[in-house]
């Protein structure tokens, strides 16, 4: 049961991330009371560990400077565009930042390996697309893999702190009865992959204050 439930995380997850290009993981533009934009940082998602926030507060903006975080001619374009530029070797920089940036630093947060497997896919096209020439560069530019990869993991710790405040009676469940039983899942199959509250054990040690050790030679 815990794999089928596993699985339909990822399709859960497809759902509610759109599947055109992403918007900017990080940065969101606002309207002030004045009528004029802004460009803010997103906030994180609530009943979340501290862990959890570093790891995805970091991840989202490394996504952002690779994916979005310069202008070109009215384009939101980042690093991977213009390491990409370069033949061969851009293709393999841009995989490797690609997993050491975003993939790898997800796998510490306990989420399911069919997630893993969606991001790993999302890298596999990304690099595909960067070995073909001139074109193969706008489409990896529109497709923006890293972005892809942060809304997936977003959308999994939001749904994992939401169930978390939901058992603690501070709002409702994130995992729907009805979309549970369209994958063949009980909604608490779903809930133990989620794994609200993860992290906070590693929060709690992190926060005691260490016991003075002895020296060697000293009573």
């Amino acid at each position: 049961m815990s794999a089928i439930a596993s699985k339909a995380v990822t399709k859960i997850l497809k759902n509610r991330v759109s599947q055109q290009a992403p918007p900017d993981p990080h940065i969101e533009i606002i309207v002030d009371a004045n009528g004029k934009t802004k460009r803010v940082v997103r906030p994180l998602p609530e009943g979340l560990s501290k862990r959890d926030k570093k790891a995805l507060k970091k991840i989202r903006r490394r996504a952002h400077y690779l994916d979005k975080g310069m202008n070109l001619c009215g384009f939101r374009v980042g690093w991977t565009f213009f390491i990409g530029i370069i033949p061969g070797a851009g293709d393999v920089v841009d995989a490797g930042l690609n997993y050491f940036l975003i993939v790898r630093p997800s796998k510490k947060l306990d989420i399911p390996q069919s997630l893993l497997s969606k991001m790993l896919v999302n890298n596999a096209i990304s690099a595909g697309l960067g070995f073909i020439p001139i074109a193969g560069d706008i489409f990896l530019a529109a497709w923006k893999a890293n972005s892809r990869n942060a809304h997936l993991l977003e959308e999994f710790l939001t749904i994992r702190g939401q169930e978390l405040l939901a058992a603690q009676g501070q709002g409702p469940n994130a995992i729907n009865a009805n979309e549970a039983a369209a994958h063949g899942v009980s909604p608490e199959a779903l809930r133990t992959v989620f794994g609200p509250g993860a992290g906070m054990n590693e929060d709690v040690e992190a926060g005691q204050p260490q016991k003075n050790k002895v020296k060697p030679g000293r009573a």
